[in-house]
């Protein structure tokens, strides 16, 4: 969206980060906490943009908000309320006309950066997980809260 967006990260255990680090030759060998890689993500991004647009300083405005999401429930209720977003802000009449939302690619053959298997499995198939979409279509004035 324009002004600002949402994302939502799923961190594997340390156990399944331990056993990746002993088959991958990394860099570092060190687990680093998910703030960590996200805030190098964003300064790579900030200074990829910057040097693009000969421009300095930051990109972002705060408050950079997080919070650990620790049940299924909540967690199926922020995917729907990330994908309703822009529909609650009016940018679109329904969450199909938004081109640049993942909800999209829960419907696509093939690869993808989203583990849509955990996902759907969470939504118990892909006709729930368009069915939950449908009869979410509340009016969410806030993040939803933890159930």
């Amino acid at each position: 969206m324009k002004n600002h967006f949402h994302m939502l990260v799923s961190v594997r255990s340390e156990e399944l980060q331990e056993e990746l680090f002993q088959k991958v030759d990394l860099n570092s060998n060190k687990l680093r906490s998910p703030s960590r890689h996200l805030s190098n993500f964003f300064n790579s991004y900030t200074l990829s943009i910057n040097k693009q647009e000969d421009r300095v300083g930051s990109l972002f405005q705060r408050p950079f908000r997080r919070k650990e999401v620790s049940t299924d429930s909540y967690f199926r209720r922020l995917v729907i309320y990330i994908h309703q977003n822009p529909v609650k802000h009016r940018f679109v009449s329904n969450i199909e006309g938004y081109p640049y939302s993942s909800y999209h690619f829960y419907f696509r053959e093939g690869e993808s950066f989203l583990n849509k298997n955990k996902v759907l499995q969470l939504f118990d198939g892909i006709e729930k997980f368009r069915a939950a979409h449908v009869e979410m279509l509340e009016d969410f004035d806030q993040y939803p809260e933890e159930a």
